[in-house]
């Protein structure tokens, strides 16, 4: 680390799509990092993203990045199956690791990356980034909010002569995914190097809901569907609440892919895939619309939030606003960036990681019991031990 200006040094691994729509961006927007290295199994593409995004020194062979004394964080953004020997290597040499979801695929790879890390006393950070999207904290704050100090409708009808009964109290947490399965590789599928969307994408909204109620844990889960494609999953936590996720991979990319929807005691708090927040039920609060995290077309639906960004897609995808911004990417803030931000001011600052190695387990050790559930068609307890693992 350059002591002087206080900057990390950074080593990427794994240069594919989403490393050149989230990694280099985000790492060139924060003044804290600096990249040297473009590491990629494919040397022709590890070359094009260091010419591209300005960085010196390009291989492929991971070592060549963990062994180089001046990197200071590594960002693993591989397939899935080779996040543990990556993460050991970096932690055995004191890196720290930004490391992409899942963080493991299996029970004992995460117990194996949980003592790398302890062992090389170094930070870690599992990019299940949905926990730090603006959008989604506002979200959580409102309903924080309404639970503590509880606000009706004057014109809201409710029962006079009895008491709320236990259930009522509760909150439920409804997670709606739509998305097209015809965007999938057949690595996304392949239960050795993608294991399914259970692993490869539900572990996001398994991560949030653990966060949005933390600090209770989850007690049960049941699983349904497709342990490969699309499926659904309720948790149940230590205080009754409940989240429910459906994934759906029949859907289209004519509609924004994420809907949450959470009610409490005669309110509903809805965020539209980080577009805009709802409130109902609640008086003197109102909706709120967010922006984008890349926007090519700032001059159509000007109004934001959700009608906003419809106008511009249809424009994009019809042709009809050419992107000024030297790009096309209409991107919702999902969190990406904050992630990051917040995890580069953990480490100059020794604060905790916003996504730490018990966090990244916890979401392969649900998603796992999800699998499972869904062979045996029955609720599973969800055992305290394996959410707070005794690792040494």
């Amino acid at each position: 680390m350059n002591m002087s200006t206080k900057t990390l040094i950074v080593g990427q691994i794994g240069c594919g799509a989403f490393s050149e729509s989230q990694d280099f961006p985000n790492f060139a927007k924060n003044q804290n990092t600096e990249v040297k290295w473009c590491c990629d199994i494919s040397l022709a593409k590890a070359k094009e993203m260091a010419e591209k995004y300005d960085v010196p020194n390009f291989t492929s062979d991971f070592m060549d990045v963990v062994n180089d004394p001046e990197v200071d964080l590594i960002k693993v953004s591989t397939t899935h199956e080779v996040h543990l020997p990556i993460i050991e290597a970096a932690a055995e040499r004191g890196k720290h690791i930004f490391c992409e979801k899942p963080m493991a695929m299996e029970e004992e790879e995460g117990f194996k990356i949980i003592r790398a890390v302890r062992k090389g006393g170094v930070k870690l950070c599992v990019d299940l980034n949905r926990r730090m999207a603006p959008s989604l904290h506002v979200l959580r704050d409102e309903w924080q909010a309404h639970k503590q100090n509880p606000k009706h409708q004057p014109w809201r009808y409710i029962e006079t002569d009895r008491e709320q009964l236990p259930e009522e109290k509760q909150s439920q947490f409804l997670i709606r995914i739509q998305d097209e399965s015809s965007s999938y590789r057949m690595v996304h599928l392949d239960p050795l190097r993608g294991g399914g969307m259970i692993i490869a994408e539900s572990v996001h909204w398994l991560d949030l809901v653990c966060w949005f109620y933390a600090p209770q844990i989850p007690v049960e889960i049941q699983a349904w569907g497709s342990s490969r494609l699309s499926h659904g999953i309720n948790l149940t936590f230590s205080d009754g609440d409940t989240a429910t996720i459906v994934f759906n991979c029949g859907g289209s990319f004519d509609y924004p892919k994420e809907l949450y929807e959470v009610t409490h005691n005669g309110a509903l708090l809805r965020n539209i895939c980080f577009l805009e927040n709802n409130y109902y039920g609640i008086p003197g609060i109102e909706s709120e619309a967010f922006p984008l995290q890349h926007d090519c077309l700032p001059e159509v639906g000007t109004e934001g939030g959700f009608d906003g960004f419809m106008k511009k897609h249809q424009a994009r995808v019809s042709g009809e606003a050419n992107a000024k911004s030297g790009h096309n990417n209409l991107t919702f803030d999902k969190g990406h960036e904050n992630m990051l931000n917040s995890f580069v001011d953990a480490i100059l600052n020794d604060k905790p990681s916003p996504c730490d190695e018990l966090a990244g387990f916890s979401t392969t050790y649900l998603s796992r019991l999800a699998l499972k559930s869904i062979e045996l068609r029955q609720a599973l307890p969800v055992q305290i031990d394996k959410l707070l693992p005794c690792v040494v």
